[in-house]
């Protein structure tokens, strides 16, 4: 049985699709303004991402994203993680997954108190890459062997070298961000048995060390951003 974690932000690890429609509530412009002023004061961030599992490739994601959110706002699942409030269905916006030439629509929702918006990312997805994180981790596990201008991938040779430094620096930062995580909840890491090395494999072992699943798309990097949002962590592979 799949296993859906409790975070900081709420709980999730679902599944649903569809194109949503911009649905946004009328508002008082001058204490929107307001909120903002004083969030960007304080160094609040406008927005922050949320990943969780709402399918396994585009298909199943339109047919079932929006079902599989609306779900789990409705049990309460997903909450701010400022004030731990139920968040709202916001609005959308369009996401291009450049090797597939494709485009999808990413759910918003926010805190009506706190005025913070989230994006609800499938775990196929990375933040702010513009390939899909299928793509990317191919890239990432041959570049253990392979030289990063004979890499075969839709990606520019300067996008490849970029996410061998880039994401290779984010999950060693991971590991050992769900090595702390898995053990203060109790889990069993065997530091003895991971096989220090090349960062993907690594993370590799620390997620198989958990001791319950979590439904995913089979992809170890959004997998491993989905357990990273139990902790809280604020930055994402």
């Amino acid at each position: 049985m799949a296993y859906t974690p409790s975070l900081n932000t709420g709980v999730y690890a679902c599944v649903f699709g569809g194109i949503m429609k911009m649905d946004k509530k009328k508002e008082d412009p001058r204490a929107v303004n307001v909120t903002r002023r004083k969030r960007r004061e304080e160094g609040q961030p406008k927005s922050k991402s949320i990943v969780m599992f709402l399918g396994r490739e585009i298909k199943e994601y339109e047919e079932k994203s929006l079902e599989i959110i609306k779900l789990a706002i409705g049990k309460g699942e997903l909450l701010c993680e400022r004030c731990l409030q139920q968040l709202s269905v916001h609005s959308s916006y369009p996401r291009g997954i450049k090797e597939a030439g494709a485009h999808i629509r990413i759910t918003m929702v926010w805190c009506r108190k706190c005025r913070i918006w989230h994006a609800v990312l499938p775990d196929f997805l990375l933040p702010n890459k513009h390939y899909s994180g299928n793509e990317i981790e191919g890239v990432i596990i041959d570049g253990e062997t392979t030289p990063a201008n004979q890499i075969d991938t839709k990606a520019s040779e300067s996008t490849v070298r970029r996410w061998l430094s880039q994401i290779g620096e984010r999950i060693v930062q991971a590991v050992g961000k769900l090595k702390y995580h898995f053990g203060r909840d109790g889990h069993a890491v065997n530091e003895v048995a991971i096989d220090a090395g090349y960062c993907y494999c690594e993370l590799e072992q620390v997620l198989e060390m958990a001791l319950v699943t979590v439904k995913s798309c089979g992809n170890k990097l959004g997998l491993a951003n989905i357990w990273l949002g139990t902790c809280g962590a604020s930055v994402y592979i």
